[in-house]
């Protein structure tokens, strides 16, 4: 397996990323937020006009691991004053162990130290153990409880985790 990273700029990509946020959000979080949330989030914030909106009115910046032809999985990044928001980190179930989300990682912290960053900081879902345990492994640690309205009823019940540079 030959994992490349890359940028994407384009609608077309940005669809591209948003066919497999629906599959992996389907897969990852039906289980912890119901099928009913799983989809309003996806049409809210992973669709496909979303994510290039964020590219290219909002400032972000979307990286992709393909393996070959095959996309498999994303992150989006979002600067800010004098930290960087890692607003998104998925990878594809059949990927998962092999450290694709470690190169992510490290590949915006490392942009975010080049920047002058005192940090990096993500939110992740309380009852999502498993990627919890990751980020910690990654040198992630919380420091704060949210709980943030969404709109139509549901909300995001995250920690806020925080990697210093």
């Amino acid at each position: 397996m030959s994992v490349e990273i890359r940028t994407i700029a384009s609608q077309e990509e940005a669809n591209q990323v948003a066919a497999l946020a629906k599959e992996i959000w389907t897969q990852h979080y039906e289980p912890l937020i119901g099928l009913d949330q799983v989809n309003y989030m996806i049409e809210k914030f992973q669709s496909g006009s979303c994510i290039y909106r964020d590219i290219s009115q909002n400032g972000y910046t979307y990286y992709v691991a393909e393996d070959g032809d095959k996309m498999i999985g994303y992150c989006a990044v979002h600067p800010e004053e004098d930290k960087t928001f890692l607003s998104k980190i998925y990878v594809h179930k059949d990927y998962r162990g092999q450290r694709i989300a470690r190169r992510f990682v490290e590949l915006v912290c490392g942009k975010a130290n080049a920047r002058g960053d005192r940090y990096v900081y993500l939110t992740v879902n309380k009852e999502n153990a498993g990627s919890i345990a990751a980020y910690e492994a990654m040198g992630f640690c919380k420091v704060k409880s949210i709980c943030t309205d969404i709109g139509s009823g549901y909300v995001m019940d995250d920690y806020v985790m925080q990697r210093d540079l």
